[in-house]
């Protein structure tokens, strides 16, 4: 061989025979720490028992719109006598309380308002009320004997149902019975003004007073009582309405339209 191959051999055997250059190393990432997990909160039964619950939404707000919604199933598991409280932007009352919707307010002067539906929407709300705390005293009862979660949310999801039927015998109590009567309170009080002696004598007092003088209403109020064809509630409706009280109604009535006040 020659000297020039042998040397060129060799280097070519100790270039084969060196280790692969090391990879560097690299620093390891580090761990974050697990965070800490709150304890569910835990409903204790009557009888003794505690145990996990789920937990509970955040109130006020629009959490739930029936009582046996899963949220109020939840809250009521917790505390049969939870009630939610009054929407914190409005001060409006949760629909899911028999006081809510009850007293409204007439703008104008309505006696059926005030002697028929008013003293109507009440008796329905206490009917609801009494309802309302069979209900949560049944739902302490049955907790009472719970020793585990799945016996107390049943408990909470009965009381529920009911809570829900007392709302809805409400609803029932004053659509089909106050809006009913009030309707017929009003239908009868226009027709005894339209079509008895009083409009004429309104008619009458109306033009002998007129609305720009600042002692309108004193003059219509002495001519009305001196001309005795009013009743004292067709005075003032004279007053408030003047001639035509109860007249749109009458011909929406006569059109087939739904004229329900």
């Amino acid at each position: 061989m020659r000297p020039c191959g042998l040397a060129l051999a060799l280097s070519l055997l100790a270039a084969c025979t060196k280790s692969p250059p090391r990879a560097p190393r690299l620093a390891p990432e580090p761990v974050a720490a697990p965070r800490a997990i709150a304890p569910a909160p835990t409903v204790v039964v009557d009888a003794g028992a505690a145990v996990d619950a789920a937990p509970l939404p955040a109130a006020p707000g629009p959490w739930a719109s029936a009582w046996t919604d899963p949220a109020a199933v939840a809250r009521l598991a917790a505390d049969c006598n939870f009630r939610p409280p009054p929407d914190p932007e409005t001060d409006e009352g949760s629909p899911l309380l028999c006081a809510t919707d009850i007293e409204q307010q007439s703008c104008s002067y309505d006696p059926c308002h005030e002697n028929v539906d008013l003293p109507c929407r009440r008796g329905c709300g206490r009917s609801c009320t009494s309802c309302d705390t069979r209900c949560r005293g049944a739902c302490g009862r049955c907790r009472a004997s719970c020793h585990d979660e799945a016996c107390v949310r049943a408990c909470a999801a009965s009381c529920g149902q009911c809570l829900q039927g007392c709302l809805t015998e409400k609803d029932r109590c004053l659509t089909a019975g106050c809006t009913a009567r009030y309707q017929a309170c009003f239908h009868r009080s226009v027709l005894h003004f339209r079509n008895g002696p009083c409009l004429a004598s309104c008619t009458r007092c109306g033009d002998a007073c007129p609305e720009g003088d600042e002692n309108h209403h004193r003059c219509l109020s002495r001519c009305l009582i001196r001309e005795r064809a009013c009743t004292a509630e067709e005075r003032e409706h004279c007053a408030w309405d003047g001639q035509a009280y109860g007249r749109d109604y009458l011909e929406e009535l006569d059109a087939g339209v739904d004229a329900s006040p």
